[in-house]
């Protein structure tokens, strides 16, 4: 068992406006030569488990899948009160520990959206449906995406244009620089790993805050021949083949998995993620993990985890081989001498709502048909267990969300527009081209979905929302290894630890400055700096 102990050591606090660096205990000191250390570590490898819940990791029943994942809590610091972002989608849950910002700052509110100013082709009217997933694949029935498993797999036809008449890449439409641009800013190697070419969005808004990216489409249609996961374009035998999307099956979503794992591998031996070049292990890198995902939102008996709490075939299968990919990264570092000097933070850009259960599913125009007969034109419902809902006519919002309340949906928890958004920490839509005029947060155990599926995740649920956060390192200092953080966090302080570990400003982070993120309390870094 580890024990639950709440650190205070020393903490710097600081003033993003000043030149001064504040300390817990008052004294102030200039800080022009306080980052010029070479930081503690060589290197930080950020590990996203989507879906993974620190209830998941609480949970009796599960702990004999999690040997190596309980092992990185033995030699490092469990946040045991971290929460990720909300809305809770794959894009600004990535976001939080790649820029440091919520939503609201990123100007990136799901990775399907609306903006008022963008179009989808020169000439054409403002207002357009932005969404960065597959659908922006040269071709993504390949797990290449038709191109070379990165930004070149983008279709430049298929992304909205801006007023200029310029293609917006997913790295245009990030409003705030990233941790990769700040470490590329000091001249070190970067790399990142996720599901789809559209994560080029963590490039940043210069494009070039990733030197190794790479990014096999999650929704490609594939088969296993001869235990190796393939696709149209690279199977031997592809009359002899049965393809299917990647999500559709645990199994080959596993496979799928083991291809980032093996770029992962790859770059820790000092290779680039394809092992064609040798660029040397980067300082900043990562991947994500998304067949606990998979196998969470499963229907069928295989997936998921029943109400009793007995886990599923399926959700056991998921884990177990999530775990030992853990497993064989932790032990590439250690064979290549690198685990002290390297940073592991494991973590999960969302949970998964319901826990345990399924999801009572909620038909997709319960709320968009309320509104159209009243009269009011939605311009872009995203929906799944959280709706986002931009109006035509933006001046209707109040009544909007009168009509709503007055439905009496059992499903619907609050709803959100006008003072109450700005209250709730989210941007002004009167202001603001992206944010939504109205918010609808449900309940715990709805999901909005004509689909079948057992959960979901974009919600403001603690199943949602409260996260797995580990950090672990032979390098910690000991006696912070195997403790636990109890004070509750944000996956945005990852953000501002991963550049202290590396001796690098955090007041470059454009979104921690502007929302003063603080980095993660009790790692003791900060004793690798000398004023």
């Amino acid at each position: 068992m580890i024990p639950i102990q709440h650190l205070h050591p020393p903490v710097i606090r600081y003033d993003y406006s000043s030149p001064i660096v504040r300390i817990a205990d008052g004294r102030k000191k200039d800080d022009k030569p306080f980052y010029k250390h070479p930081g503690k570590f060589k290197s930080v490898l950020l590990l996203s488990i989507d879906g993974l819940r620190q209830a998941d990791l609480e949970d009796p029943k599960l702990q004999q899948y999690l040997p190596n994942i309980n092992s990185l809590r033995q030699t490092g610091i469990s946040y045991t009160n971290a929460f990720t972002s909300t809305p809770s989608d794959s894009f600004p849950g990535a976001l939080n520990y790649l820029t440091g910002a919520s939503p609201k700052t990123t100007g990136v509110y799901y990775d399907d959206t609306y903006s008022r100013i963008l179009s989808d082709k020169p000439g054409s009217p403002a207002g357009i449906e932005v969404e960065f997933a597959e659908n922006i694949d040269k071709n993504s029935d390949l797990l290449s995406g038709g191109g070379n498993f990165g930004i070149n797999s983008i279709d430049p036809s298929k992304l909205p244009v801006d007023s200029n008449g310029n293609r917006v890449y997913p790295h245009n439409y990030l409003k705030v620089n990233t941790i990769f641009e700040v470490a590329k800013a000091s001249g070190l190697h970067t790399a990142f790993i996720d599901k789809h070419p559209a994560y080029d969005i963590a490039n940043g808004p210069s494009g070039k805050g990733v030197d190794d990216f790479y990014a096999p489409e999650i929704n490609a249609k594939v088969a296993l021949e001869n235990g190796k996961l393939v696709d149209q374009s690279t199977a031997q035998n592809p009359a002899n083949l049965t393809f299917k999307t990647t999500t559709k099956d645990t199994n080959l979503t596993e496979a799928y998995d083991d291809l980032k794992v093996n770029a992962i591998l790859n770059q820790i031996a000092g290779n680039n993620s394809l092992g064609t070049t040798k660029p040397g292990t980067p300082a900043i890198f990562g991947m994500n993990f998304q067949a606990l995902s998979v196998a969470q939102k499963d229907a069928s008996s295989n997936g998921g985890i029943a109400t009793n709490g007995t886990p599923s075939s399926g959700l056991i299968n998921a884990l177990e081989h999530t775990d030992a990919s853990i497993g064989k990264i932790v032990n590439s570092l250690k064979q290549e001498g690198k685990f002290d000097s390297t940073l592991i933070v494991l973590t999960a850009k969302h949970g998964q709502n319901p826990r345990l259960g399924t999801a009572t599913l909620i038909p997709e125009n319960t709320f968009t048909d309320a509104l159209t007969k009243a009269g009011i034109t939605v311009n872009q419902a995203t929906q799944d267990d959280v709706a986002l809902l931009w109006l035509k006519n933006q001046s209707q919002a109040s009544t909007a969300t009168t009509i709503l309340k007055k439905l009496a949906n059992p499903a619907i928890d609050t709803v959100y527009s006008g003072g109450a958004l700005l209250a709730a920490g989210f941007g002004n839509p009167l202001q603001e081209d992206r944010t939504p005029d109205v918010i609808i947060k449900l309940k715990p155990g709805y999901v909005i979905s004509n689909s079948t599926k057992r959960a979901e995740h974009g919600g403001f649920s603690d199943d949602d929302t409260h996260i797995s956060l580990i950090l672990s390192s032979r390098g910690l200092e000991a006696r912070v290894k195997g403790t636990s953080q109890i004070k509750k966090v944000s996956s945005k302080q990852i953000a501002v630890t991963v550049l202290e570990a590396l001796g690098l400003d955090p007041r470059k982070l454009q979104g921690a400055k502007s929302e003063n993120t603080l980095p993660l309390p009790g790692t003791e870094i900060e004793d690798a700096r000398k004023f």
